[in-house]
C-alpha cells in the first residue's frame, strides 16, 4: 500500500489526533485503476519468419497478483487481441490459432483468446449470462490462475516477396460483456492492460 498523504484516520473536525509514524493508503480502486491493470501481468511475445508465415508466439504470466485474473464479478474479462501485417502495413490473413468469441463483440472472431469465466443461465439457456445470482453451470474457466502462464500460437500467411512483417499483441480488460454494457448505458473503456509490437524481416 502506498504512503499516505495525511496523519490522521478520523477527521480532526470529528475528534481525530494525528498518528505517529507513516500512514498508508487502505483504498482498494480495483479494477478501475489503470495502473494496477498494467502491473498484473507479465506478457512476452515473439515472431519468426518460416517460408512464407509469420509465426507469433504470446505468453502471458499472472505473476503479480496472488489471485485470478480477471476476478471478482463473472461479467469481467480480458481479451488478447492479436494482429499481423506486412512490412507495407497490409493485414495478413491468420492460418492457425484460436479466434475471440462472438461475445466478445467488436473483437469477434479476431485472432486471440479469452480469459474469463463464462456462465450459462441454467433456466433461459443464455451463454455467457450476466445473470450469475440465478442457478447458472460453468461452461468455461479460463481465467489465469495466479503464477499460471498462458501459452498461444498464431500463424498468418506472409507473401513471399514482403520485405518483412510485424505482429501486435495486445490484452485487453473489459469490465462486463459488450451487449450487457450497451443496454446499460455504460461507458466504461476498455483498459490495455499489456501491448508489444515484434517486427521480423526489416
Amino acid at each position: 500500500m502506498p504512503p499516505a498523504d495525511y496523519e490522521y484516520f478520523i477527521y480532526p473536525e470529528q475528534g481525530g489526533q494525528p498518528r505517529p509514524g507513516q500512514l498508508h493508503v487502505h483504498t482498494m480502486p480495483g479494477a478501475a485503476d489503470e495502473a494496477l491493470l498494467r502491473n498484473a501481468v507479465t506478457m512476452t511475445t515473439t515472431a519468426t519468419l518460416l517460408g512464407n508465415r509469420l509465426i507469433v508466439d504470446v505468453s502471458v504470466t499472472n505473476d503479480k497478483t496472488g489471485h485470478h485474473v480477471p476476478t471478482d464479478s463473472p461479467l469481467r474479462h480480458a481479451m488478447l487481441v492479436v494482429t499481423a501485417s506486412d512490412a507495407a502495413g497490409q493485414p495478413l490473413r491468420r492460418l492457425a490459432g484460436t479466434r475471440l468469441p462472438a461475445w466478445t463483440g467488436d473483437y469477434a472472431g479476431q485472432p486471440g483468446r479469452v480469459y474469463a469465466k463464462v456462465l450459462r443461465d441454467d433456466w433461459t439457456g443464455e451463454q455467457p449470462t450476466a445473470a450469475y445470482w440465478r442457478p447458472v453451470t460453468i461452461v468455461a474457466d479460463t481465467r489465469l490462475a495466479a503464477y499460471a502462464t498462458d501459452r498461444s500460437r498464431y500463424v498468418f500467411d506472409l507473401p513471399l516477396d514482403a520485405a518483412g512483417g510485424q505482429a501486435t499483441a495486445r490484452l485487453v480488460f473489459r469490465r462486463a460483456y459488450q451487449e450487457v454494457m450497451q443496454q446499460k448505458g455504460w461507458t466504461d473503456p476498455d483498459i490495455v492492460m499489456a501491448e508489444q509490437t515484434v517486427r521480423v524481416g526489416q
